[in-house]
């Protein structure tokens, strides 16, 4: 069973873990040297999928902590926006501890323990093949919802940080998963795309890999082609 004795259980000790953290990652330079650069998959993840319910946590924190609107009402918004955040700062955590590119030191930077001793063998990726199901929702979305080609499953394996979701809208067929141009860093299944105006009717082209918390990625599944709507 994995320990989450690294996060406290108090709310102030909580919150100035948390608060470390963010500082060292708002330094672009510490983001670019450990992987989460703003156009990588870690880096788009960080942006999409971390930073709002951060930015969402930190303002309820404040406005409880201050005596003049620690209403019981801050307290009730302050324990929604802990339940949204918390999740996805353990799974920040889960990604930065496994990966080759992050230092102890950097770890401790975000008030975050150091690695034990020995480490572990990681998890192989290569042998794990993924599927695509891409569904149009309505006014510029796509649902892209990824699984286990084994399984059939959409449960990501715990070791693996989720799905490499890669497409390129297209006026010619793309038959080569690398002429992909664009990606995207998917966490859960399914996951929404959502295109700008000017790409409505036109064809997107899209592929996935599994990706584990080394960075390393699966083999490619088929390319998908659905119209935007």
């Amino acid at each position: 069973m994995t320990s989450r004795k690294w996060f406290p259980d108090a709310r102030e000790a909580r919150h100035a873990m948390i608060t470390k953290t963010a500082a060292f990652m708002a330094v672009e330079n510490n983001r670019t040297a450990i992987g989460f650069a703003s156009q990588t998959p870690y880096g788009m993840w960080y942006d999409t999928d971390y930073v709002p319910p951060q930015t969402a946590y930190l303002s309820a924190y404040q406005t409880w902590d201050n005596p003049a609107t620690g209403t019981q009402l801050a307290f009730d918004n302050l324990k929604d926006a802990e339940k949204a955040f918390f999740p996805v700062y353990r799974e920040f955590y889960g990604m930065v501890k496994s990966s080759v590119l992050v230092s102890d030191a950097s770890l401790e930077a975000m008030d975050f323990p150091p690695r034990p001793a020995g480490g572990h063998t990681p998890h192989p990726v290569d042998k794990y093949f993924i599927d695509l199901i891409v569904k149009p929702l309505g006014n510029l979305v796509l649902s892209v919802a990824f699984v286990n080609r084994d399984t059939g499953k959409s449960i990501i394996p715990y070791f693996l940080t989720g799905a490499v979701i890669y497409y390129a809208v297209s006026d010619t067929p793309v038959t080569n998963q690398n002429d992909l141009t664009f990606s995207r860093l998917a966490s859960r299944s399914p996951f929404e795309l959502i295109f700008s105006p000017e790409d409505r009717g036109k064809t997107v082209y899209l592929a996935a890999r599994w990706q584990n918390r080394r960075g390393e990625l699966g083999p490619w599944s088929e390319i998908v082609e659905v119209i935007i709507p």
